[in-house]
C-alpha cells in the first residue's frame, strides 16, 4: 500500500514539474524576443542620427549666411562631393534649393544656390523619364550637383532589373549622365 501512494504522489508532482518547465520557457523566449526588439530600436535610432548628422549645423549656417528664412528639409547628395541640399524659402516666399558642401575647399565652403522657379519642377522630370522609360520602376528623385551642373538624379530599375541613376539638366531636362548597377547576387 505504501508503494501505490508513493507511485501516486511521484505521478502528481510531474504535470507540476512540466508546468514550470513550459513557464520558465515561454519567459526565456519572451526575453529573447524583448531584447531582439529594443536592440532594433536602438539600431534603428543609431542609424538615423548618423544619418541626419549635422543637420541643425546645416540649418544654423545656411539660415545666417543666406537669403533663407524658413527651412522645409533637408537631404544628402553624394556625387563628386558629399552635399546637404536644403530645401526652403526666404523672406518674399520664394522656394529656394542649396547645397552645402560638407567639406571645406580652400578653407571655405561654396554654397549653391538655385531658385526653384528657374528649373523644372519634380513633375516635369518625371514626366520626362516616364516617356523614355516606361517599363521602369521609379525608386527617388533628388537634387544633384555634378561638375558645377545643376542636376536631377532619378533613381530607379530598368526593364533588365538593373538600378540605375539618371542625371537630368535642371534647365531643359536633356540627359546628362546615366549610371548602370548590374546586380551581383539574384
Amino acid at each position: 500500500m505504501f508503494k501505490r501512494n508513493k507511485n501516486r504522489l511521484l505521478s502528481l508532482n510531474k504535470p507540476k514539474r512540466r508546468n514550470w518547465f513550459i513557464i520558465w520557457g515561454i519567459i526565456g523566449i519572451s526575453a529573447v524576443v524583448l531584447f531582439c526588439i529594443i536592440y532594433a530600436i536602438v539600431l534603428y535610432n543609431n542609424l538615423y542620427d548618423s544619418k541626419t548628422a549635422n543637420y541643425s549645423e546645416t540649418e544654423e549656417v545656411i539660415l545666417e549666411q543666406t537669403s533663407l528664412k524658413e527651412i522645409d528639409t533637408i537631404e544628402h547628395f553624394f556625387g563628386d562631393e558629399a552635399y546637404h541640399v536644403v530645401y526652403g524659402k526666404n523672406e518674399q516666399g520664394e522656394e529656394k534649393i542649396i547645397f552645402y558642401p560638407l567639406e571645406e575647399e580652400d578653407g571655405e565652403k561654396n554654397i549653391t544656390t538655385i531658385d526653384f522657379e528657374n528649373v523644372l519642377s519634380k513633375e516635369q522630370i518625371i514626366q520626362e523619364w516616364q516617356q523614355n522609360c516606361t517599363s521602369c520602376q521609379f525608386v527617388n528623385l533628388t537634387p544633384a550637383l555634378l561638375d558645377e551642373e545643376e542636376l536631377w538624379e532619378v533613381a530607379y530599375q530598368d526593364e533588365q532589373n538593373r538600378y540605375v541613376l539618371a542625371y537630368y539638366s535642371m534647365d531643359d531636362a536633356e540627359i546628362y549622365e546615366r549610371l548602370f548597377f548590374k546586380s551581383m547576387f539574384n
